[in-house]
């Protein structure tokens, strides 16, 4: 992942999980639950930083555990302190350090966007990937019209509220990858067998904020 600035705990919460903004993620939690995937023994959560998505899983499972790149500072302490239940890790963004075919499933929302190599990171989430195991994916449709348009509001927000975040230069540093290029390359590379556009459900990337899907290996 291309990112070198640090950020913390509260920058975490104040310009993602709080306020509109923290109601549209939390919702890309509730609807990566919108199927049934039965008991899953070990699941991998890659780049839940300071809200991890454990907290919305709705089916049992025995392990779970979580990787994180070291851009987020004291994210492991937080985690170990506030998730007994979660395994917590860093690494390097590129190798899973996990053998192949040892999890049930593995969720990575808002993140495919930030890594130079989406199809090579995929392939690599499919290595330790279970056969039948599924990958839940939430993506942000960047730069799509509907999109665009709630980051000018988002903008205006964070002025009203003096909040020293701009998030246009953020996404312009970080968002790496289109959701017009990572929809091609999932659906032409992978089996995506589900699919939800939030929050009007049309299959138009313009008109929608979030592209959240399952994939199954």
């Amino acid at each position: 992942m291309k990112q070198e600035a640090k950020y913390t705990e509260d920058d975490y919460h104040k310009n993602y999980y709080s306020g509109l903004s923290g109601k549209l993620m939390r919702q890309n939690h509730v609807i990566l639950e919108k199927f049934d995937f039965g008991y899953t023994e070990k699941i991998l959560e890659i780049g839940g930083g300071f809200h991890p998505h454990i907290n919305f899983v709705k089916n049992d499972f025995k392990e779970y555990y979580c990787l994180d790149i070291e851009t987020a500072e004291n994210v492991k302490e937080y985690i170990n302190k506030n998730y007994k239940n979660i395994k917590f890790d860093y690494y390097d963004g590129k190798k899973i350090p996990f053998n192949d075919n040892h999890f049930d499933r593995i969720v990575i929302s808002h993140c495919l966007e930030h890594i130079l190599e989406p199809e090579k990171f995929t392939n690599e989430m499919m290595r330790v990937l279970k056969k039948g195991g599924i990958i839940s994916m939430a993506l942000p449709c960047d730069p799509g019209l509907l999109y665009r348009f709630g980051r000018f509001i988002f903008k205006i927000v964070m002025k009203k509220r003096s909040v020293d975040y701009d998030h246009d230069y953020h996404a312009a540093c970080e968002h790496v990858n289109s959701i017009f290029n990572l929809n091609v390359i999932l659906k032409k590379k992978f089996n995506v067998i589900k699919e939800e556009y939030f929050p009007f459900k049309l299959g138009v990337i313009d008109f929608n904020l979030f592209w959240i899907i399952q994939i199954q290996k």
